[in-house]
């Protein structure tokens, strides 16, 4: 979808003109942009360590409404797909903020989605939205966790857009989609 994807560009590429973002990652220290693709790794992860920790603390009988949330979100992500395919951007733009600076974690990322990846990106994106919607349900559950798993989801988000592995506006859909997934689980019993 050639059409979308160069959409996709013009959205990001307004976003990163207006807010200088470029400009703002050369400037970023190393250690912060490494916390970042962390945060991206991370995403693997992030679900099945949300639901672990429910069952670690108690909550087993909660697994079904985790479940939905997070399944009812990455249903609609990748059932998305075969409708909606478009390369990531790291693929199509020559140059990126981050693919100048020397990080060992990036290095490590493109490795695992150059071995383990569709190389489709999805829209909306799926592991914004299944990992903000088990930080919503854990982090209700568990109030005391909400600050760090909500944290750690919107770090994810942020990563897939500094590195160019996703567009912002898939990034943002996916956010949303999470959002409605972790409200699903409140209404169906």
């Amino acid at each position: 979808m050639l059409a979308m994807e160069a959409r996709l560009l013009r959205v990001d590429e307004w976003l990163f003109r207006t807010t200088h973002l470029p400009t703002i990652v050369q400037r970023t220290p190393r250690g912060l942009l490494e916390l970042f693709e962390l945060a991206y790794l991370f995403a693997y992860p992030f679900v099945p360590g949300a639901l672990g920790l429910l069952y670690a603390t108690g909550f087993a009988r909660e697994t079904d409404r985790f479940c939905t949330a997070v399944l009812t979100a990455g249903f609609v992500c990748y059932g998305a797909l075969p409708w909606l395919q478009t390369r990531p951007p790291r693929a199509l733009e020559p140059t990126n903020p981050l693919g100048d600076r020397p990080l060992t974690l990036r290095r490590l990322n493109l490795r695992v989605l150059s071995h383990g990846s569709i190389q489709v990106n999805t829209l909306p994106r799926g592991h914004a939205a299944t990992a903000l919607a088990a930080a919503l349900v854990t982090g209700e559950l568990l109030p005391g966790t909400f600050p760090l798993l909500l944290a750690a989801a919107l770090a994810i988000a942020v990563a897939t857009v500094l590195g160019r592995y996703h567009y912002s506006v898939d990034t943002l859909l996916g956010l949303a989609v999470g959002v409605g997934g972790w409200f699903v689980s409140r209404v169906v019993p």
